[in-house]
């Protein structure tokens, strides 16, 4: 099963799933009954569908429809939900259109490194990836070949009296006696991120992490490389400049060592989970449960605490010029200037929970997903 620090963060960027778990079907219908997922729920059949292997159903984007994930790539902005679903935004968020999805799984996360490449993580161990600036998404990862992989590149070892190696094969088998498909690896992926030389990390639950150099067309397990014995959750990633920051619970911050190739720790302040984590030149920042939040002038050796006067979980944090923007669980926003780190309360964007947000190509605009779909927000002081 998954953790308790796994569910809070599922709660803050896929709370709709939770519902999903929560409540029997003809609630669900009761609730959402105008939404897409009433179409769906009727016409499935009554055989299991592989959701690997199951294109996303089209559904009405004029819906009310659950969105997790959200990102801009050029002009464009992409947002992903439940049963593979991904939309595409063209003008700045106002309205939005299915793309194709190979998947049905549920996706939690969108990343885009420029307009053409982009990630998508989500459940069943899935890694999704598009050239072509969105248009068409092709499977890199999913829980059958991961599950290969990992097999595979320990069992080598393995044979050749590697001990690590050993343990991991072990690791290997008690994840799997969990699962509900014996060749599928279900535990979710929750954050992918790439530098401009074809360098990244995907990372998720159980604190699986895995590295490739060429944009994903390969993958190379990078679970015992990383100190994090207790294999605690692996929420978010960041870069800047070709070096890589990972955070998960319990305070995890690790950062890439180029010297010795591992993941290593850096001490923080805060002993509750990190679900974000945002690198620049001239800061390093962290953020948490019930508005917490720090940053670091020094790549993480000292950190001062910023006082936010939110209580609510923070999901993102987005750049906008000189400021960043962070947005909470329910939907309050503050400006924190990357020069003087003073804080300014900005207009709550209300209406209902917030999962992500993400900047728009309008200047003081952005765009934040929730239960009920996207919804575009203005950047204005508190009065």
């Amino acid at each position: 099963m998954i953790g308790a620090d796994l569910e809070m963060f599922c709660l803050l960027r896929n709370r709709q799933l939770a519902r999903l778990l929560r409540r029997s079907l003809p609630s669900i219908i009761a609730v959402l009954s105008t939404m897409m997922l009433v179409a769906v729920a009727e016409a499935a059949p009554s055989s299991v569908i592989d959701s690997l292997r199951t294109p996303a159903q089209q559904i009405d984007t004029r819906l009310p429809t659950p969105l997790i994930g959200v990102a801009r790539a050029g002009n464009d902005l992409f947002s992903v939900g439940p049963h593979g679903l991904i939309l595409r935004s063209s003008d700045s968020g106002k309205s939005w259109e299915q793309v194709p999805s190979p998947v049905a799984s549920d996706l939690v996360q969108v990343r885009f490194r420029d307009a053409q490449h982009g990630w998508i993580v989500g459940h069943d161990s899935l890694l999704l990836h598009t050239s072509d600036g969105g248009r068409s998404w092709a499977v890199q990862l999913d829980g059958r070949s991961l599950l290969t992989l990992l097999r595979e590149f320990y069992g080598q070892r393995a044979d050749n009296g590697d001990s690590v190696a050993q343990d991991m094969l072990q690791e290997i088998d008690l994840a799997m006696g969990t699962s509900a498909s014996p060749d599928v690896l279900a535990a979710p992926l929750l954050d992918v991120l790439f530098d401009a030389n074809g360098q990244g990390f995907v990372v998720g639950a159980f604190g699986m992490i895995l590295r490739s150099t060429d944009d994903g067309a390969t993958w190379e397990p990078w679970v015992e490389r990383t100190e994090n014995d207790r294999r605690m959750h692996l929420y978010a990633l960041a870069e800047h400049r070709g070096r890589f920051f990972v955070s998960g619970e319990q305070g995890l911050l690790m950062h890439l060592d180029q010297q010795s190739q591992r993941f290593v720790m850096l001490e923080t302040p805060y002993s509750g989970t990190l679900f974000g984590v945002h690198a620049a030149s001239d800061l390093l920042l962290v953020h948490g449960l019930r508005g917490n939040l720090f940053v670091s002038r020094d790549q993480g050796q000292e950190w001062l605490k910023i006082e936010t006067g939110l209580t609510a979980s923070l999901v993102s944090a987005v750049e906008q010029d000189s400021q960043l923007i962070l947005v909470s669980q329910n939907g309050e926003m503050i400006a924190l200037d990357r020069g003087s780190l003073q804080v300014t309360p900005l207009r709550a964007a209300n209406a209902g929970e917030v999962h992500a947000a993400s900047a728009t190509d309008k200047a003081g605009r952005l765009v934040v997903t929730r239960f009920s779909g996207a919804q575009v927000v203005e950047i204005a002081q508190a009065k």
